[in-house]
């Protein structure tokens, strides 16, 4: 008789630990769904503002959002492509409406910021691991960070061209252009120390018509003599015969009117202050057209403006020395820094005081070059920080949004350039009539723009080249009768522009500063630019 294996009862462990690894597997698996929903909800967040509510059940609020986020999108591409950049340049000088659009990104980054922890919210119910909660709570936070950076970027961009415009730009009365053209003086200052007051160093007026944009920048030696006041001003009256009087000749120059202005206040009342008014009034009677506004820049600071802008290339003509350590810009085209842009436009050694005044127009022109909108926004916080502390203006408010438009249409145009020195004028004694005639030929239209590039050093000929493209008076024999015209000697007592010591920093020695009387009296004809009439900046200065 066969006996059979009895059978074996169930081992209650066995199942108990059976269902346990069950219920363990299926909590682990509840676990990852519920950490992959809480990831998507707060992804979702990130990518469409809204969607994570309406996943969750929240589908009115997430309507709300979505919607309002779509049309926030929509609206910016809209404006990025129907809008050009330099009118969203020109909104971007408005006060009231960049004090607006930062709170507006403030807003706007911190609803989003409430959007995102709230799908935190709906994705995160208790029974989510601690390190899911952990990895939960890092990558919610850095989400939002994210989403936000750009909009606090944007804020800090609102904030500085607020301030900027703010603390260089006055609220005033826009001025209207004459006879279609809108003139504005340009002046490099240097109140450095050992200097009595301010001196212009550079004077150059850039006019512009106001319908086609095509410049014209006119420059003045800073020593002109027997400057004019503009008819029935106080200051007129004062010098009817021109800007001169006893004691140094140096006093009565072009570049001392600024401080004579500020010593005078009572001849040159107006908003822009009696120094820079003062300027104004002796370029505006000189030339006979109206100067509407000035722009001077801190010369000392002028090589952070050009290091904002990531500098800017000129074609050095000729080898200039840098400071007194036997270093030299090398002749050729090159990439100028703020520091090595100054000592191009500023150094004198082994040329002269008028050769330095192409360099600095050609400095001028190359800024222009280079500060297109896209440069300008790249570079807009340095370029605004160095801005308010070098610049400063009488241009309103009120009119920037105005001459950026006018900028625009200016900077694809060829600039012509006059440049008033020997042999064209003697600055000792100028044929005021001249001058005004060739200015009103330049801006008007009348006068033939010379091809001839003007050099930067002295001549051997300098009386053989006859003068193309002018539109010289008949009289201007009368003013060649005031010029010498043998080349000076090289032991010239011209002052030459030296740094301090223990200095590399381009500066003028306060007689150069001041304007010599032998660098004024016109007895450098050889030694000077040769053009005698209006030339093309593409002819002066050459740029990459």
């Amino acid at each position: 008789m066969c006996m059979g294996t009895a059978a074996r009862p169930p081992d209650p462990r066995r199942d108990r630990g059976r269902r346990q690894a069950m219920a363990a597997l299926r909590a682990q698996r509840a676990e990852a769904a519920r950490f992959r929903r809480s990831v998507t909800l707060v992804a979702l967040s990130v990518i469409a503002p809204g969607s994570a509510q309406i996943i969750a059940g929240h589908r009115k609020a997430g309507k709300i959002v979505l919607g309002v986020a779509a049309g926030l999108l929509a609206i910016t591409l809209l404006v990025l492509w129907l809008v050009p950049l330099q009118d969203l340049a020109g909104l971007a000088v408005r006060p009231w409406l960049l004090s607006t659009f930062k709170v507006f990104v403030f807003g706007v980054a911190l609803a989003w910021v409430v959007v995102i922890i709230d799908a935190w919210r709906l994705g995160h119910p208790p029974g989510l691991n601690q390190k899911h909660r952990l990895i939960m709570i890092g990558a919610t936070l850095a989400l939002a960070a994210m989403v936000s950076t750009p909009f606090v970027v944007a804020a800090r961009y609102a904030t500085a061209a607020h301030d900027a415009v703010v603390e260089m730009f006055p609220s005033g009365e826009v001025a209207a252009a004459s006879d279609g053209r809108l003139n504005i003086l340009l002046l490099g200052v240097d109140a450095g120390d050992g200097r009595v007051g301010i001196r212009p160093d550079s004077i150059n007026l850039v006019s512009v018509d106001v319908r086609t944009g095509e410049p014209a920048m006119i420059s003045l030696p800073r020593n002109l003599e027997n400057t004019r006041f503009p008819d029935g001003t106080p200051a007129d009256d004062e010098f009817p015969r021109g800007f001169s009087g006893e004691g140094d000749e140096s006093d009565y120059m072009l570049n001392a009117t600024w401080t004579f202005g500020e010593e005078n206040p009572e001849l040159f009342e107006g908003p822009s202050g009696p120094g820079p008014t003062a300027v104004k009034q002796a370029v505006e009677g000189t030339l006979g057209v109206p100067v509407h506004y000035y722009v001077a820049v801190d010369l000392q600071g002028f090589r952070d403006i050009i290091d904002a802008i990531g500098g800017i290339t000129i074609d050095v003509h000729e080898e200039l020395p840098i400071g007194d350590k036997g270093r030299v810009l090398e002749p050729g085209v090159q990439e100028l820094d703020g520091y090595h842009a100054l000592w191009y436009a500023r150094s004198r050694e082994g040329s002269s005081d008028y050769a330095r005044m192409a360099r600095q127009r050609c400095v001028i022109g190359a800024l222009v070059n280079e500060a297109d909108p896209r440069t300008v926004l790249a570079n807009f916080l340095d370029l605004a920080d160095a801005s308010k502390s070098v610049v400063t203006t009488d241009i309103p408010q009120q009119d920037l949004t105005n001459l950026i438009d006018l900028a625009m249409k200016a900077k694809d145009q060829e600039m012509t350039s006059l440049q008033f020195v020997p042999p064209l004028i003697a600055p000792a004694d100028p044929n005021i009539g001249l001058i005004q005639d060739q200015t009103d030929a330049l801006l008007s239209g009348d006068a033939e723009t010379g091809g001839s590039e003007p050099t930067e050093s002295p001549t051997e000929e300098p009386t053989e080249e006859p003068d193309e493209g002018s539109d010289e008076p008949t009289e201007e024999p009368d003013e060649g009768s005031d010029e010498p015209t043998e080349v000076p000697d090289e032991g010239s007592d011209e002052p030459t522009e030296e740094p301090d010591e223990g200095s590399d920093e381009p500066t003028d020695e306060d007689s150069g500063d001041a304007g010599s009387g032998d660098e004024g009296s016109g007895g450098e004809s050889g030694d000077e630019d040769e053009s005698s009439g209006p030339v093309g900046m593409s002819s002066v200065c050459s740029y990459e």
